[in-house]
Order: C-alpha cells, then sequence, then structure tokens
C-alpha cells in the first residue's frame, strides 16, 4: 500500500519558487518461459520505490531510492538541491503546472493477477504452447508476463493521483524447418486488464493460430527484392505507424532537433486520406492507462487529421516549451526513471475503401505480421521486416514468400497512401523500448495499400 501522506510530506520540504513533483510506485511480477512443452524458467519480483524531481530557472534534478521513508525522500530532496545549486540556469524559464487532478482510482480488472496461484500461470502458458506444436514443428516456446504497476503522483502545486496498470501478456512461437531453411511465426495477446484475459480456450487459440501460420511458410521462397505496389495487414500498418511515424511525433526529438516532423505543425505530410491518433483512452488495450505518471488525466491525441500534421506528444516541460497543451504522454517504466515523451495505443484510423484493396494490384507484396525493424527519426528511413509475406498478381493472393522486408522513408510512404480499408482492423499488443525505459503499448489500424514502393528481399 503506497503512502499518500508521503506525498504532502515531500511537498512541504520544497520551498521557494521551484517546482517538485514525486511518483511513489510498486511493480510486482511473473514471468514464465515454456519451451516444447516444459516449464524452462519462472521468475517473480517486487521492486518498489519513489522518484522525485525539483526544477529552478529551467533545470531539472533528479533522485529516487527504493526506500520509501519521510527520511530517504529528505536525503533525496537534499541531493537534488545540491545539483540546483552548482547548475546553470537554463537559456529559458520555465513554470511547470500540473493539472490539478485529486483522484484516487480503483482497479478495473475482474482478477488481479498478483492474487493467482502461480500454478495457473504455468498451465496457461503450457496450454498455449503445446498448442503450437504441428507435425512439422521444430521448437514451440511461449513466454506468460504479467506486471501489477501502483503509482501514486503528485507535486508541490498540490495534486495527486493514485491509480494501478496491469500489463498480463501471453507470446508464442512456432518455429518450422523445411530443406532450406528455419522458419518461425509469432502470436501474443496483451492487455492493460486482469487475468480473465486468459479465461477459455484463449491460450488454445494463440498456439493454434501459431501453428497454422508457421506450417504454410514451409516451402516458402524468399522474395525478389524491388519496387511493388504493397498491402499491410493490421500489424505492420501499426508497425509503420508507431515505429516511423510515432517516434518522430515524440515532442523530446522535436526539441532536440532530430525528428523529421520538426516544424511542420500544420503542413501537409501525407494523402488526405490519413488520419493517425495515439489514444491512451481504449478500453483496456495494452497501451491503455487514465494517467500518465505527471499525473495528467490521458485523452486521445490527434497526431494527423487528413493528411495535416496536428500536433505531437508532450510531458509538461515539452508542451511548455513549444507552446502547447499538455496531453497526457509523459510516462516513466518505474520510479527509478524520469517521465518522457511515450506513444500508447498507436493507429491509423480505418478509410472509407470497401472494395477488395487488392484487386487492382497487377504486381505486389501482402505484408503479414512484424518480425523487426528499424528507423531513424531525424531522416525518415526506416526498414521493417514482416514475418511473412504472399505475393500478389492479378489481383489474387498467390504463394506465401518469406524475408520481405518494407523499405522507404516516413513522409514517402505516408504519401504513396492511396486505400485505407473500411475492414481488418485490430491492434497489436507490444513493448516500446525508449532511452533505457520499455513501456506497453498497442499498434495498429486496417489494412492500407501503398503504391510503388521499395521491398528488401534476394
Amino acid at each position: 500500500m503506497l503512502d499518500e501522506d508521503l506525498v504532502k510530506y515531500f511537498s512541504g520540504l520544497v520551498k521557494g519558487n521551484i517546482y517538485g513533483d514525486i511518483r511513489l510506485n510498486e511493480n510486482e511480477g511473473v514471468s514464465i518461459t515454456i519451451e516444447n512443452g516444459a516449464v524452462r524458467q519462472v521468475y517473480s519480483g517486487i521492486d518498489s520505490g519513489f522518484g522525485l524531481r525539483l526544477m529552478k530557472d529551467g533545470v531539472w534534478a533528479f533522485s529516487s531510492s527504493n526506500k520509501m521513508t519521510k527520511t530517504a525522500i529528505k536525503e533525496a530532496v537534499e541531493r537534488a538541491y545540491k545539483v540546483l545549486r552548482v547548475s546553470k540556469p537554463s537559456k529559458g524559464r520555465l513554470e511547470i503546472e500540473p493539472e490539478p487532478n485529486n483522484v484516487s482510482l480503483k482497479p478495473h480488472w475482474k482478477e488481479d493477477p498478483r492474487s493467482v496461484d502461480i500454478s495457473r500461470k504455468i498451465e496457461v502458458a503450457v496450454r498455449a504452447d503445446k498448442s503450437a506444436k504441428g507435425k512439422n514443428t521444430l521448437v514451440t516456446r511461449t513466454i506468460y508476463n504479467d506486471e501489477v504497476s501502483s503509482w501514486v503522483v503528485g507535486s508541490n502545486h498540490g495534486n495527486m493521483v493514485s491509480f494501478c496498470d496491469s500489463n498480463p501478456r501471453l507470446i508464442t512461437f512456432s518455429f518450422v524447418k523445411d530443406e532450406s531453411s528455419v522458419q518461425s511465426v509469432r502470436k501474443s495477446i496483451g492487455a492493460n486488464t486482469g487475468f480473465e484475459l486468459f479465461y477459455g480456450d484463449i491460450p488454445e487459440k494463440l498456439g493454434e493460430t501459431a501453428k497454422r501460420e508457421a506450417s504454410m511458410l514451409i516451402g516458402a521462397k524468399p522474395i525478389k527484392g524491388g519496387e511493388y505496389d504493397v498491402v499491410l495487414d493490421y500489424s505492420m500498418t501499426g508497425t509503420y505507424t508507431h515505429e516511423a511515424f510515432g517516434h518522430a511525433s515524440e515532442a523530446d526529438g522535436i526539441l532536440a532537433g532530430t525528428s523529421v516532423l520538426e516544424g511542420k505543425i500544420g503542413e501537409k505530410v501525407g494523402n488526405e486520406i490519413v488520419n493517425i491518433v495515439d489514444d491512451p483512452t481504449l478500453k483496456s488495450k495494452r497501451g491503455s492507462f487514465f494517467f500518465d505518471q505527471e499525473g495528467t488525466k490521458a485523452k486521445r491525441r490527434s497526431i494527423v487529421e487528413k493528411g495535416v500534421l496536428k500536433g505531437y506528444l508532450h510531458t509538461l516541460e515539452t508542451a511548455k516549451r513549444l507552446g502547447m497543451e499538455p496531453n497526457g504522454a509523459a510516462r516513466a517504466m518505474t520510479y527509478a526513471f524520469k517521465p518522457i515523451p511515450r506513444m500508447s495505443n498507436t493507429i491509423i484510423l480505418p478509410g472509407d475503401f470497401k472494395d477488395d484493396i487488392i484487386e487492382d494490384i497487377k504486381t505486389g507484396v501482402m505484408f503479414y505480421g512484424f518480425q523487426y525493424g528499424y528507423v531513424d527519426p531525424s531522416s525518415g528511413k526506416f526498414v521493417f521486416k514482416a514475418q511473412y509475406g504472399r505475393k500478389i498478381e492479378n489481383g489474387k493472393l498467390g504463394e506465401f514468400v518469406r524475408d520481405a522486408s518494407l523499405t522507404g522513408s516516413v513522409l514517402d510512404i505516408l504519401n504513396k497512401i492511396d486505400a485505407i480499408s473500411t475492414y481488418g482492423f485490430d491492434l497489436d499488443d507490444g513493448t516500446c523500448g525508449k532511452d533505457g525505459q520499455w513501456e506497453p503499448v498497442g499498434t495498429g489500424g486496417p489494412n492500407i495499400r501503398v503504391r510503388g514502393v521499395t521491398v528488401g528481399g534476394q
């Protein structure tokens, strides 16, 4: 149980024209690895502590401790004051203004993962893993994890919010081998909810899907690299949106001059049919939350409207520096990290294309699932590899292909999107890394068609 009185004690230590905030945090979680139906690893742990910040003349001082006592808080404040005393004022003085929220939220899930015996969690993972094994399967691997994070966030301005996030997740891999290569398919399910995520036959369905899709890749040939018209399923649509565009819209990169979107608010950045949002208010999605780690209420953020860039993802500081409104995008992995601008559920909204999106493609590729990739936010250049693909020939889906990747630049692709379907919409559950912090996120959208893009292969 986190002690809200510690926030009041902290506030009393912050004197003069200094802004201060504090995050009390406790994390409890379990991780289980199953391979070929056998338990390989079980880990459980609890971690708790606080992180606090002081700001004066535009300079931040951060300090944290895993001891949630008044003595530890007083010592951390003293350390932060020492940093401020020896730091030169920044060029722009800031007045940080947190939202005046005073809210205590109760957990919203049905079954708290912390109350579930570890044997039930192992059973869920084993069921998924066994279902992923077929006659051509080389290896199966399943990872179960959950983490419940409790937070109390407050400042010397009198605001204070308390809330709890729960993020159970199940990931299953099915590896198959043919004469020339080993291929794999990964399937997962995760959400900000309770253990009820795994009720019924959900584990079996997850494993069976991985097995079925992996078996389709036996005998699949590498795609020949070149220029194609492509169609992205919801998973690849979401990956492109998150990795290539979402990171570029995080306002710390804008301030640092490392984003291709710097200075483009109000400008056309894509086809007018493109609408992109980042929405932490979606019910029980993996990237959903009620408040960020600065105590700002979560809200839907419109990033692109009809092809025009409308906004960035902000902390209290970045919003102030850019003359914009905070929008609840400040996230911190634990008490030991400072809040930075991060995505939540980043999606391209469905369009109005109702027909078969591949029917007028003469030669193309349909991409399914995301395997890995990288992006340079400053230039907008990216490469994303799909889990697998299928050739499109004369408007029909053809043979399965492997080793297919989408490559290009963010704004070029956004302008080459010429159809966004009304169907195929879904979200992937993911985990996003930035500056050493890993956060649960959602990515997705409908099927989209992009004309004349470079596909990497052999």
